[in-house]
């Protein structure tokens, strides 16, 4: 079973960003085992732009554990995540069981997807909560990576048609969110991101 939830954070003088504990205890508490994974902190590492650090943590501290994995994939969290009651690992497992996640990168948590006719693939998906990531993909996407400028991660996957990616439950989702975000101050945006509040939780 898909159990484990990779939820990347960072550290600020020694100490987790205050909403990790949060997103950590909503996944364990639905049945999920966690793994942190620690990112980078645009306080310590100023020569990161705001919209790069999620692309580098990906590339520099999530592909890392996925090719040391024995497993077909891993599930990638970013710690602003907060996922629904009915979110188990199986219901998760069944959803996945529908598609072909052995060889897709497949977008479980977002915010939104954006129709663009002018875009590859038709649309954007905005946000990158809950990401499953397959390990067949690894070669291709770290060389592809490694290749292209770093950017928001949830444009790269959106727009990157040498990659496969399916958004999961799509109609489902525009009124039934598996994951919500919990509103915090965005470094990579510069402002609030509007979401699920804290007091909500």
């Amino acid at each position: 079973m898909l159990d484990t939830i990779y939820i990347i954070s960072y550290k600020y003088q020694g100490e987790w960003n205050s909403i990790l504990d949060i997103c950590k205890k909503r996944y364990e508490d639905l049945g999920f085992k966690t793994e942190i994974v620690e990112g980078f902190s645009l306080k310590e590492h100023t020569h990161i732009k705001p919209n790069e650090v999620v692309y580098l943590n990906f590339l520099y501290k999530v592909l890392p554990i996925l090719e040391k994995s024995n497993k077909v994939g891993i599930l990638v969290s970013e710690d602003d995540a907060y996922v629904s009651s009915f979110f188990t690992p199986e219901f998760l497992n069944c959803r996945l069981e529908e598609y072909d996640y052995k060889n897709n990168i497949i977008r479980i948590g977002y915010q939104k997807v954006l129709n663009l006719h002018e875009k590859p693939r038709g649309y954007i998906c905005v946000g990158n909560q809950l990401t499953w990531i397959p390990k067949s993909l690894l070669s291709k996407l770290k060389e592809d990576m490694h290749r292209k400028r770093p950017q928001f991660i949830d444009c790269y996957f959106s727009k990157n048609i040498i990659l496969p990616e399916i958004i999961l439950d799509k109609e489902i989702q525009k009124t039934n969110k598996y994951v919500k975000e919990i509103e915090h101050y965005s470094f990579a945006v510069g402002k609030v991101r509007k979401g699920l509040k804290i007091k909500d939780t």
